[in-house]
This record gives structure tokens, sequence and C-alpha cells, in this order.
């Protein structure tokens, strides 16, 4: 058993240069799948971390849609025997005293007063100083901005001052911008003692929300609360670990799945290339194995432990450097979001997967060759009628076939892009062809008349050279898609919030807006319209499933500018017939029912049952939110409460007054323009830029070893040859420049036809229901260039190799072997 091993590592090895090439491919492909695995679930591991320390160790909380209500209520349910423990939480708007002069939005700051730092149910990853001081809280980005440190003063305009106890790391209840320019939408966030923050305000014995664990499940006191509360200010909630609402990044795991995906696929074609010539190469050898009593299934497993040792090594060194690619990749990513998150690497699920396709992809694109070589005819070999293997075939059914998959660009199927690039595939030695006829007049202009060989070269083994390009092009046509999304994405996202907006600013208090107030606004000459804009937030809901769900429930009437795009208006009239709902796209995704059905809802009111009317395109929340009519939120809903307001300014108005904040900043709590809510919402997408040009030279970089390596094959194949045509007068730079122009066709044709492809997959991409508008037809120019430049440098560097091979023929021996 150990002499066949050995066997097979000799045959591996015994062409040193394509054993190399081979297994540089396969690394490539393992470690990249292994950082796109890694990536994903940390990502995944990431976001699940955050929900958990905002969720804590609480299981209800109750609260007010009156913004806060009396801790005496709270005390109520605080002695019942099921609560173990319990957090009583204020939230006050306020603004930094700052020594610089600075404009009243940029200070604004929401102070959260907190019963006990120390709760179990409150999670502070505490980066300098301690909780168990009685002070301020900042978070580092607050600290850094401020300059402020641990016992330094933090002061808040006509309330107070205080010292800092702790710094901590990011958490979801501190968010904060972390620069000036994004503190002019988005206000910072600070912790300070609970009966601190009451003192202050003057708001003694008054509290926002408060949160307890009890025993067990607790079903039995939440629906006790629930009927208790009914018809009051306050209500019950559970704690749900569901942060969809503030991270869609379902996309992005897609997009690390597709990229894992192409990098194993494409080093499967290379293995493909060198198995299936080797077999050719070597059909001699199995004749005679086989004329010396090995049967059939032994030479097959010869070719087959061939595979494993590449694979295992493939796998030793690939799966722990693209542990390594993936921390960079996760640094890389992690800086696109605003805050500053910390992650641990999960490394060993992605190692395992990673590893095992090291093993069965390599194995699986073999199958082929490793079967061609134990059907190896004895009679015909010894003959001298070796077989030419499939790369001969350019029939008339594969051109068809081709052709027909082709027709999937007008479907409208997430199957339709496997179909188009298999149809791509096997058109690839036509495309071969036709190139090769179209640019040999500049190959024999630019290379003389080693341009018009390499041409010829190509054709005797076109369908080798073919899967090569085809290579070239797949991982071309995929990443320009990406580059198309990534760039489409910003442009869609601004239609759709400026459509679903329902106006130009959102301003929001923390006290319901009065008549006055609202008449004192629609007095702004650049207002035109001031609509009130109900958010029952946090709304638990269950899905078909059964899992709780959370999101915010806004209310629409008929007054309002719209806050969805649906083309059937009539939605609007079914909402004012009875208590019903619209869901967001994502929400409705998620919850799993069909329109008619009815949401089980944990509402102001208690438990309802809402029937789902629609789902609908929404910017808000990206469609992880719900729409019920104004008059049935107020009450069937139980929701009474108005603290948003959204407004039109007049045409020409490019700017909100900034006096809002003087006129009523004793209670507003933030305004944000749709201009903010564009900027927000595009920045991470635009972040992801050179992420996708590292990518796309990673895939062409992988797909380049699979062109040197085939150049090579075409190269030593041909060593007699060559060394006939130096015999005969061909200099070595003759020589070498007819291997360029091989390695130069073969990357036109993978770039031009990976171009080709890319358009292909963005048209049928953009005319896809499942886009909704968000990618239109064009060509992103930016990466077509980075292709098309990459492709060819590339080509040529890896021809080049080949080239110096053959520089390198020794004509004598050679001659003499030929």
């Amino acid at each position: 058993m150990l002499n066949i091993w050995r066997i097979s590592w000799r045959n591996s090895t015994r062409r040193k240069k394509r054993f190399f090439f081979t297994l540089a491919a396969m690394v490539m492909g393992v470690a990249v799948m292994t950082a796109m695995l890694v990536a994903d679930k940390t990502t995944e591991d990431v976001f699940t971390y955050y929900e958990q320390m905002y969720v804590a160790d609480a299981d209800y909380w109750i609260l007010s849609d009156d913004h806060t209500f009396s801790e005496n209520t709270a005390e109520e349910v605080a002695v019942h025997s099921e609560v173990n423990e319990t957090l009583h939480v204020l939230d006050k708007q306020a603004f930094f005293e700052l020594e610089e002069e600075r404009p009243r939005n940029e200070r604004s700051v929401r102070i959260t007063g907190v019963s006990d730092f120390s709760s179990s149910l409150l999670k502070l990853p505490v980066a300098e100083g301690s909780l168990e001081d009685e002070g301020v809280i900042l978070p580092e980005p607050v600290a850094r901005l401020l300059g402020k440190g641990v016992g330094d003063s933090v002061r808040f305009a006509e309330l107070g001052e205080l010292e800092v106890s702790a710094i901590v790391e990011y958490v979801q209840i501190l968010a904060s911008p972390s620069d000036w320019e994004g503190a002019q939408s988005a206000g910072f966030r600070v912790m300070v003692p609970l009966d601190v923050l009451q003192e202050w305000t003057g708001l003694n014995g008054e509290i926002s929300y408060m949160r307890f664990q009890t025993e067990g499940d607790g079903e039995e006191l939440f629906l006790n609360l629930q009927e208790q509360f009914q018809g009051s200010s306050t209500f019950v909630q559970p704690v749900v670990a569901d942060d969809r609402q503030s991270n869609d990044i379902s996309g992005l795991y897609t997009f690390f799945y597709l990229i894992a995906a192409l990098a194993i696929i494409i080093s499967g074609f290379i293995v493909f290339n060198m198995i299936y010539t080797s077999v050719i190469e070597r059909q001699k050898e199995f004749a005679i194995m086989k004329s010396l009593g090995y049967l059939q299934t032994s030479v097959s497993k010869l070719v087959l432990i061939e595979v494993l040792l590449l694979a295992t090594i493939a796998v030793v060194i690939g799966v722990p450097f693209g542990v390594w690619i993936g921390d960079l990749f996760m640094m890389a990513l992690l800086s696109v979001f605003a805050f500053d998150m910390v992650y641990s690497l999960n490394w060993a699920i992605p190692a395992m997967i990673s590893a095992t396709a090291g093993f069965v992809f390599p194995i699986l694109f073999s199958l082929v060759p490793i079967y061609h070589a134990g059907k190896t005819s004895i009679l015909l070999t010894l003959k001298g009628e070796t077989s030419k293997g499939i790369y001969s075939n350019k029939s008339p059914l594969r051109f068809g076939v081709g052709l027909a998959l082709l027709v999937f660009v007008f479907v409208d199927y997430p199957i339709s892009y496997i179909a188009i690039l298999a149809g791509v595939i096997l058109l690839f030695p036509f495309v071969l062809t036709v190139i090769s006829h179209l640019f040999r007049p500049v190959l024999t202009h630019v290379f003389g008349f080693g341009g018009t060989l390499a041409v010829q070269n190509l054709q005797n083994q076109i369908g080798r050279n073919a899967n090569t390009s085809a290579i070239l092009a797949v991982g071309i046509a995929v990443i320009l898609l990406l580059g198309a999304a990534v760039d489409s994405a910003p442009d869609g996202y601004e239609r759709e919030i400026r459509s679903t907006y329902g106006g130009d600013v959102r301003i929001s208090s923390e006290s319901p807006w009065s008549e006055e107030n609202i008449s004192a606004l629609e007095a702004y000459e650049e207002v035109k319209e001031v609509h009130k804009l109900a958010e029952a937030t946090p709304i638990t809901w269950k899905t078909v499933n059964g899992d709780h769900r959370q999101f915010s429930v806004l209310s629409v009437s008929s007054g309002n500018a719209s806050l969805y795009d649906h083309p059937d208006y009539t939605l609007n009239n079914k909402l004012v017939e009875q208590p019903s709902v619209l869901l967001g796209n994502r929400a409705f995704d998620e919850w799993g029912g069909e329109i008619g059905e009815s949401i089980v809802m944990n509402t102001p009111d208690g438990k309802q049952e809402l029937e789902v009317i629609g789902n609908v395109t929404t910017s808000h929340y990206s469609g992880y939110v719900a729409f019920m009519e104004e008059g049935h939120m107020d009450e069937a809903f139980g929701w009474e409460g108005s603290f948003d307001l959204l407004l039109t300014l007049e045409e020409g108005s490019h700017s909100f007054p900034p006096r809002v904040w003087d006129d009523f900043g004793h209670h507003l709590s933030g305004v944000e323009t749709v201009e903010d809510e564009i900027r927000s919402t595009t920045s991470a997408i635009s972040e992801m830029y050179s992420l996708i040009y590292v990518l796309m030279i990673m895939m062409i970089g992988l797909a380049s070893i699979g062109t040197a390596n085939t150049i090579l094959m075409n190269t030593v194949e041909r060593t007699s040859e060559i060394s006939t045509m130096r015999a005969i007068g061909f200099t070595v730079s003759q020589v070498k420049r007819m291997i360029l122009a091989e390695g130069l066709l073969i990357g036109i044709t993978g770039v031009v036809g990976g171009v080709m492809t890319g358009v292909l997959l963005i048209f049928t991409a953009s005319r896809s229901d499942l886009m909704e508008g968000f990618l239109i037809f064009h060509i992103p120019v930016s990466y077509v260039l980075i292709a098309v430049m990459t492709g060819l440098v590339f080509s040529q560097l890896a021809s080049w190799s080949a080239a110096s091979h053959a520089s390198n023929i020794k004509l004598q021996s050679s001659l003499k072997e030929g």
C-alpha cells in the first residue's frame, strides 16, 4: 500500500512546475473559501453577540407610550414572586456644555439613567474605569471626541456636572457618532446613575422603562400584566434578541458564499485540466501497466491517490492561510460600519467545511480523468492510436446546448445565473476560435510569425485552452455583477428613500406634539406641510413558525405623504375599514405567512391577531416594519402618543432651519433629513468598493494560475516540436514571443468573454423582480477597466514562466527524445 502512495507522489511531482502551479491554485481556492466562511461566521457572531448584549439576562420589560411612567407601577411588578431581578431606566435628552463653540444639534446627547450599572440585565464591556463608581459612563467614540478620560468632568447644559467613572466599548444602547459630522444628524449617548438624572430633571419617581427577569418562562405573569395594563399608558413586552431593523446584512452572507463557491470551483477546474492532461500524457504507461496485470480499478486508484496527495497538501497549507486572510478581511469589513465593533474569530467550523471541500471538489472534478485513465485501451494505445479525450470536442450539440442555456437571460429565477455561466463555458471553444481569428493579424503584427503559430497551437488543444479562458471569464463576470450591484445600490436606495420617507425632515420629541407646537412649525417659511407620525416600538410578534421577533409599527393616514410604495392603492382603504396591518417586504418574508392570514402581535392593548392585507416596499428600517391606520392604532392597537413629525419643505429649501433646536430643544430628541437617511444607508455600501476590487484581483489571480499551468502544459507537450523549430532557425526570443502570444490570447479571450458574460448577468439581474429596481442595467466601467488590465497583465505574467521553460530546453537531448 505504501508503495502505491510513493508511486503516486513521484507521478505528481514529475512535472515540478505543473505540480507547483496546480498546488498553488488549490491552496488559493481553499484559502479564499476558508476566508469567506470565516468572515461569514464571524460576522454572524458579531451581530449575535451585540444582540445578546442588548438583551442581557432580561426576559420582559414594562414601557409607556407616554415616554415615562411612575416607579410605583414598576415596584408593584418587582414584588411579584416570579420576578428575580429588575432594572429601572430613565431616558432624557440634553446637551453637552463644551469649551469650544458647537451648534446645539451637534451637542445633542441622550442621557440614560440606570438604577444599577452592575445588574445582570445590563451588559457593558468596560474598556477603562469601573462600573462600581457613581459617575458618567462614556462610550469610546464619545470619550475620544470629547477628549475625556476616567476622572475628567463632563458638563450637561442646564443640568449638572459629573466625573467620568468608566469608558465602555461599543454597545447598542450607547451607539454614538464618532465625529462631529455624524453628530449633526445623530445624537450622542451616555449613562449616569438613575437618581442623579431624576434629580437633575425633576422627574423624581419617574422612569422610561423597567426590565425584569423571571423564574421559568414567566408566561403566566406576562399574560396577567397584559390584562392589567390594558387601557393604560403602560404596556409589557418580552425582551427579544432581534436587530433586523438596524442590521440588514442578509445580502452580505450571500456575497460570502458566492465568493467561496467561485474560488473552490475555479481551483477545481484547474485541477481538472492538470489531471486530464496528465492522464492523456500517460496513456502508454497505463496500457503497459494493464498489460502486466493491473486492473482498471488499480489504475484509477493510482490517479485518485495523486489527487488526494495534492488535496492534502492544499488543505494543510490553505486552511491556516485562509484563517489569516479571514482575519484581515474582518478588520476591513467591520471598519465599514460606523461603530467600533470587536470580534472573536470563528474559524473552527469554517476550517472543517473548507477542509472537506478541499478534498471533495478536486475529487469531483477529477472523476472523469480518473475514469478515463482506468478505461485506457491496451491495444489502441500500443498501436499508437491514443485518445485525445474531450478536449477536441467542438460538436454542434455542445454549441446548441450552450446557446439554449443563454435563453435563461430572459428567465427571472435564481437558477438562471448558473444556467448562463454553464452556457458560456460550453460555448468557450467557439469563442476562443472566433477571437483567435479576429486577433490573428494583431498578434502577427506584434509577435511576428510567433503570433501566427500561437493561434495554431491554441487550436490544437482547443478544449483545454478554452476551459482556462472560461475560468478567467467566470471569475470576471461574477465580480462585475457584484460591482454593478454595489454601484447601483446607492441610487436604488436613494430612489426608494425619497419616495417612501414621507417628507423631507423627521423630527422626534420626548413628549407628544401639541397642536400649538405644530402650528409653530407650520409658521416657518421653509415648511410646507407637517404631519404627525406615531411609531409604536418595540412591538413583539410571532412568525408562522412560532419564533418571537420585534419591530416598529408606523401610523399612516390619507393625508400623510406615502411611507411605502405599492401599486395597489386600495390598500389604504382596506387599512381604514378594520384594524389590519401592512408589512414591509423583509418583515413579510420573516413572518412567513400569506396575505389574508393573521399575524400575532403583543400590542399595548394585549395580544392581538391582525390581518395582513399586503406587503409593501419601504425604506423605513429596510422594510422590517409594519403599518397601521392611525385611527386604529390609537383605539384598537392601544398606542396613543405621537412623538414624531414629518415635515415637507417648500420647493427650493435645501436645509432645515437650525433654530428648531432653540425653539424646541427642551424636549427635542432628534432631527433627521431625508439626505441624512440616504447618507447613512448608502455610506456602508460605498465603502465596499475597495473590498470588491481586492476580491476581483484575487479571483483573476487565481484564474491566472490556471493560465500559467495550461501554457506550461502546452509547452512541455511540445518540447520536441520547439526543439525542431530551434534546429531549423527559430531563436530563443521568437519561441518566447510565441508562448507569450498564446498567454495573451487566452487572457484576451477570458477578459472579453468575462466582460460579455458579466453584461449578460447584469442584464438578467436588472430585469429581476428580486432586485426590486436596486440594480439598473449599467456597465461598471471602473471594474471593467480593472478586470481588463489585471486579466491581461496576469495572463502575461502567467505565460512568462512557460516561456522561460521553453528557452531552457536542451536542444540536443530533446531531439534525441523526440
